[in-house]
């Protein structure tokens, strides 16, 4: 299990590296900007997934269900937002 809160920034950010053995992963806007997740460091405003403020993105894989085990990048058009998350891995 790991947790932390990160920085997002203008800068396309790491919020949680890839990890093959995720079981579930909450990562809440903890902020008042909208924070746009993707994939890898080519996210943008744009094309990313907006998390709206004090939204919460989560996943499970529901005894066996595939869930995303990749990296997550965030980016914010401006400013910085708090990013938490919270990993479970057993």
């Amino acid at each position: 299990m790991a947790y932390a809160a990160v920085s997002v920034t203008t800068s396309a950010t790491l919020i949680i590296a890839a990890n093959g053995n995720r079981k579930s992963l909450i990562i809440v806007n903890n902020s008042t900007t909208t924070v746009f997740i993707g994939s890898n460091n080519s996210v943008t405003t744009t094309d990313g997934t907006p998390l709206f403020s004090n939204q919460t993105l989560s996943e499970d894989d529901g005894g066996g269900h595939r869930i995303w085990t990749g990296d997550v990048y965030g980016i914010v058009a401006s400013g910085t937002s708090n990013v938490r998350y919270w990993e479970r891995t057993i």
